[in-house]
C-alpha cells in the first residue's frame, strides 16, 4: 500500500474506527502510519478487510454497531432492529465473524453475538446469554433463595410447568450458574451466592450504557450480597 492509495487508507481508517468502538482503540488519521497496529490485528486480517471492504457496506456497519450497543442479541432480534431480512442479517453476521470482529455463543437453539474485542470473556458471554431472559433470572433468584431445592419444588414455587423449569435450568446449568447434586433418589439444585455475585458484578460494569444496563443483573448482585 502506498501513501497515495486513498482507498486503502479509507478502508483501514473505517476498520480501526469500528474496532475502536468495541475495543477501545482510537481511530487513526490518514496521515498516521498503521503499521504499528498490524501485530495486533495481523496482516491476514488487514488484507481480508481491505479486499472485502468490511465496513464500507452500510448494512454491515449498522449490524456491527447494533451488536456493540446490544451485546448478546440473536439473529432474529438483530434482523428486526436493523430492518433487514433474517437471511441478510445472517450473511453479514457470518462475514463479521470471519473477520473476527464479532464472536458468537450458543444459547440453546440460538446463536448470540458479541463484539470480539476481549471485553466479554467466553464465560461472560455464556452468563449474559442465559440471563438475557427475565424468567431465567427469576429461576436463578429462586434457587439462590432456596438452596437445595429440586425441580418439582421449583415448579410449585414459581407456579410454572415442569418443562418450563427444565428449559430455564438447562440454560443456568450450561452457563455454570447452577449445579445439580444427586443425593439418593433426588437431585438438588444449588447456586453459590459468592460466585454468582463475583460474575455478575464484573458484568454490570461491562454492560454499562448498553440495553443490558438495568436488565436485572444489578438486582441479582444485590440479592447475592452477604
Amino acid at each position: 500500500m502506498t501513501c497515495g492509495n486513498r482507498s486503502a487508507w479509507k478502508t483501514w481508517g473505517l476498520v480501526v474506527l469500528g474496532a475502536g468502538a468495541g475495543w477501545g482503540i482510537s481511530a487513526i488519521a490518514p496521515e498516521s502510519a498503521p503499521w504499528a497496529l498490524l501485530p495486533t490485528f495481523g496482516f491476514a486480517l488487514y488484507n481480508r478487510v481491505q479486499r472485502d471492504g468490511s465496513f464500507e457496506n452500510e448494512t454491515r456497519r449498522r449490524i456491527f454497531d447494533y451488536v456493540r450497543d446490544r451485546p448478546g442479541q440473536s439473529i432474529a432480534e438483530i434482523a428486526t432492529s436493523a430492518g433487514v431480512s433474517h437471511s441478510t442479517a445472517s450473511y453479514h453476521l457470518e462475514r463479521l465473524l470471519e473477520f473476527n470482529l464479532l464472536a458468537s455463543t450458543q444459547d440453546g437453539n440460538k446463536m448470540r453475538f458479541f463484539v470480539n474485542g476481549g471485553l466479554f470473556t467466553e464465560e461472560d458471554r455464556r452468563v449474559l446469554a442465559a440471563l438475557s431472559n427475565a424468567e431465567t433470572r427469576r429461576v436463578l433468584a429462586t434457587i439462590l433463595g432456596n438452596p437445595g431445592s429440586y425441580r418439582a419444588e421449583l415448579t410449585s414455587l414459581l407456579h410454572v410447568s415442569s418443562p418450563t423449569v427444565n428449559w430455564h435450568l438447562q440454560r443456568l446449568l450450561a452457563a455454570g450458574l447452577v449445579v445439580e447434586e444427586p443425593r439418593g433418589r433426588n437431585r438438588y439444585l444449588f447456586a453459590d451466592p459468592a460466585r454468582v455475585r463475583g460474575l455478575l458484578s464484573g458484568l454490570v460494569g461491562k454492560v454499562h450504557g448498553t440495553t443490558y444496563d438495568g436488565s436485572g443483573l444489578q438486582e441479582l448482585v444485590t440479592f447475592c450480597a452477604p
